[in-house]
């Protein structure tokens, strides 16, 4: 636990790694320019990447706190670790495949100190193809939103509060809410609360640790909270790929969880129903994992013809037009083409453009302080050029 008069930095940032060193590297950057004028320290713990990345951390960004682990402890031990140390006031845990706008935490700052008495707070996350990801708020997990969602059912009525609860789909995404369960690619709250309520429970390897620490914020607290209003890039999947062995680890989490919240309320035949029903997901999704990747092993990414780089600072690259996020929906721009997003420039523009031409065309985002690396987004799948 802080002492509470020492001084603290307004934010601990804590990002869990595992390869994908271009994306982390894109996502430290854009942490970097959202602090500026901001107290905060970052901590990055890497779970034994067979990549470089502690390299490019201790050298591109010599600020972090990098904390290298001899194998790959999982993503809730790995946050504790960090979490033991952090300091700020604030705490934000957030993925390595993320990208935040230069406003991101001056507004958390905002909102956190006005939020006194709340529990975690999430954002609106919209997926490097400019669609909105829906497990930006959440609902709690039982048996029958559950099975609303697991089945596909709420398909039929994504507003609906009855077959949509599990993404409280009767609130939209940009609105603000109460939300018990957040995700783990993007939590905030307060140094206090975690000392209260503790941190992730080690037993989830990976997976639904997010809901259980969510869960344990909205019960002790007046209620974890959505900001439709705050936003963030999410790349999703980059940062684990699509394996059986991740699918397993989802699914053992869900029972754990399930045992551990939610069968006290249940008899013998609703804990079997229970374990029935994720074991039947379990293995659909192992059928849709086989599927897909398949799919993606015989998919191309093609190099875009022509490439507008949409920036407010002064680039000479090579093939690239250039320019201001002003002039950006006056462009003709076909699929064959790509919009690639500066850093340097105001990513809430990205988001909103995005979110009004998903998938009209290849997106990416061009880091500077990665050797000018474009990380280009296209059907769910990346590709670095430098």
């Amino acid at each position: 636990m802080t002492n509470p008069n020492i001084s603290r930095p307004d934010f601990s940032v804590v990002v869990v790694s595992y390869n994908g060193a271009d994306l982390l590297m894109l996502m430290l950057s854009s942490v970097k320019r959202a602090l500026v004028g901001l107290s905060a320290e970052v901590f990055v713990v890497d779970n034994n990447s067979a990549e470089d990345v502690c390299h490019q951390v201790a050298t591109q960004h010599p600020e972090v706190h990098l904390i290298a682990q001899s194998g790959n402890k999982g993503f809730g031990t790995a946050n504790n670790i960090a979490l033991r140390l952090a300091s700020g006031r604030y705490v934000v845990i957030l993925n390595p495949d993320t990208i935040v706008p230069h406003t991101f935490f001056h507004q958390l700052k905002e909102i956190m100190s006005a939020s006194a008495g709340s529990g975690a707070i999430g954002v609106r996350m919209v997926n490097g193809n400019g669609l909105y990801l829906p497990e930006s708020k959440r609902g709690y997990t039982t048996v029958r939103t559950s099975f609303f969602k697991l089945s596909g059912l709420w398909h039929l009525s994504p507003r609906s509060p009855i077959l949509n609860a599990y993404y409280i789909g009767n609130e939209a995404e940009t609105s603000v809410c109460t939300a018990p369960i957040l995700s783990g690619a993007c939590m905030v709250f307060t140094h206090e609360l975690m000392d209260r309520v503790g941190m992730f429970d080690e037993a989830y390897f990976m997976y639904c640790e997010d809901n259980d620490l969510s869960w344990r914020m909205h019960n002790a607290t007046s209620g974890n909270v959505y900001r439709g209003d705050v936003s963030l890039i999410h790349f999703k999947g980059q940062s684990t790929p699509r394996q059986k062995h991740i699918i397993d680890h989802f699914y053992k989490s869900m029972i754990y969880f399930a045992r551990k919240f939610e069968y006290a309320h249940h008899n013998v035949f609703g804990r079997a129903l229970i374990w029935t029903g994720i074991k039947t997901a379990h293995f659909f999704a192992l059928v849709k994992c086989y599927v897909l990747r398949t799919l993606e092993r015989r998919a191309q990414f093609y190099r875009p013809n022509h490439i507008f780089l949409v920036s407010n600072v002064e680039r000479h690259v090579s093939n690239y037009q250039t320019v201001n996020a002003s002039d950006l929906s006056s462009l003709e721009i076909s699929k064959s083409d790509a919009v690639v997003f500066d850093i340097d420039a105001d990513l809430n523009v990205a988001i909103e453009y995005m979110r009004s031409h998903p998938r009209e065309t290849t997106y990416g985002f061009f880091n500077p302080d990665n050797n000018n690396t474009i990380v280009f987004y296209n059907n769910r799948c990346y590709n670095i050029n430098q």
